[in-house]
């Protein structure tokens, strides 16, 4: 479970880094569109990709009172780390419970990894189209983003 979560660590960072920089091009792409005909497929692109990204919760335990929110990358990345600290918490199998936690989990990242491929198969291809027509520069998904993400200190360790 410890390698698991290190994995899914690894793999849901990858891709929230990847979403952040398309959102960043987005947000550049429709500053410079204004008011025309492309803005509203900028925008319908931005809509799906924010959903990916998300937002990382507060660090309290315990669900929410309506129930389990939808996964993002940023939540299926914290989630991750905690999983890997109940694992590495004891010399002792993990509960049924984090194994069952874990799992949900690696199912999520499937299926958010799934969306982000159709994403940029689909939906990125499409309106590059539109941007290169209105000769602007074309969305890169495998661009990094010009800030790094949170949690990104770049050696800095003072508080």
């Amino acid at each position: 479970m410890e390698m698991g979560a290190v994995r899914g660590m690894n793999e849901s960072f990858k891709s929230l880094e990847q979403v952040r920089s398309v959102r960043e091009q987005l947000t550049k792409r429709s500053n410079e569109a204004g008011n025309s005909p492309l803005s509203a497929s900028l925008s319908a692109v931005q809509k799906k990709v924010a959903g990916l990204e998300g937002s990382a919760e507060s660090s309290f335990f315990g669900g929410p009172a309506s129930g389990k929110r939808p996964e993002n990358f940023s939540t299926l990345n914290q989630h991750f780390g905690n999983l890997l600290a109940v694992a590495d918490s004891a010399d002792s199998t993990p509960t049924a419970q984090a194994q069952s936690a874990y799992h949900e989990e690696v199912e999520a990242l499937h299926n958010l990894e799934a969306q982000w491929a159709a994403i940029r198969k689909q939906d990125i291809p499409q309106l590059n189209v539109e941007l290169v027509k209105a000769g602007k520069t074309p969305i890169n998904p495998d661009k990094r983003p010009s800030t790094p993400a949170s949690g990104d200190s770049e050696g800095d360790d003072e508080p």
